[in-house]
C-alpha cells in the first residue's frame, strides 16, 4: 500500500485549458518523481500542450526527477506546441540542467523571466494550485521510475552514458531481483 511521503518536498498543481501547471517545493527527487510523472501524463493525455514548472521554491533536483522531465519532454514533441517551460529557476537549478543536456530539450527562465504567450495566462493569477498527494512507491515501481529517467537521459544526451552507466547496470539488477518489469518494456 502506498503511503504519504513525510517531507517537504512536493508538488502542487493545476490545470488551465492548455496549459499543466507545477510548482515543485523543496527537492525534486526520485520520491516525488512517479507522482509528477503521473500527473503530467493525465493533464497530456487530456489535451494540455504544455507543462509549466514554477521553480520559485525548489532547492535542487536529482537526475531521476530530471530525467523524468526528459521522457516528459519527448512526450510533449509529438504534441503540436508540446513543450515544457521551466520558470523561477535560480543558478543553480539552472545549471543543473544544463550539466545534463535537459536546458536544450525544456524552454528555462530565471526568476523574473516569463515566455511572452503565457503571461496572459499568469496575469489573471490562473487556477489555485493544489497539492499533489506524492505517495511513498514500493521497491520495483522505484526501480522502474528510476531506470526509465535514467534512460531517457542518456537518449537525451548520449554524453550522460559514462555519468549513468554504473546507475543503468545497478537498477537492471535491481529490477530483475524484484520482479520488476524488464527493461525497455514501457
Amino acid at each position: 500500500m502506498n503511503t504519504p511521503i513525510p517531507s517537504g518536498d512536493g508538488l502542487h498543481v493545476a490545470i488551465q485549458g492548455p496549459l499543466a501547471f507545477v510548482r515543485v517545493l523543496g527537492r525534486g527527487t526520485f520520491k516525488i518523481s512517479s507522482s509528477l510523472k503521473e500527473f503530467a501524463v493525465r493533464a497530456i493525455n487530456s489535451g494540455c500542450r504544455r507543462l509549466v514548472l514554477d521553480m520559485s521554491e525548489c532547492v535542487g533536483m536529482d537526475s531521476t526527477f530530471m530525467g523524468v522531465l526528459a521522457g516528459l519532454a519527448f512526450r510533449l514533441r509529438t504534441v503540436p506546441d508540446g513543450r515544457i517551460v521551466m520558470v523561477n529557476l535560480n543558478q543553480r537549478t539552472r545549471g543543473l540542467l544544463a550539466t545534463l543536456g535537459l536546458d536544450e530539450a525544456v524552454d528555462p527562465h530565471l526568476a523574473g523571466s516569463w515566455p511572452e504567450d503565457l503571461k496572459p495566462f499568469l496575469a489573471g493569477g490562473g487556477k489555485p494550485l493544489a497539492a499533489l498527494p506524492v505517495e511513498e512507491r514500493d521497491e520495483a515501481e522505484t526501480a522502474q521510475t528510476m531506470l526509465e529517467a535514467h534512460e531517457d537521459l542518456v537518449r537525451l544526451s548520449p554524453e550522460n552514458l559514462p555519468k549513468f552507466k554504473d546507475v543503468l547496470t545497478f537498477l537492471r539488477e535491481d529490477l530483475k531481483k524484484s520482479g520488476g518489469t524488464a527493461p525497455g518494456a514501457r
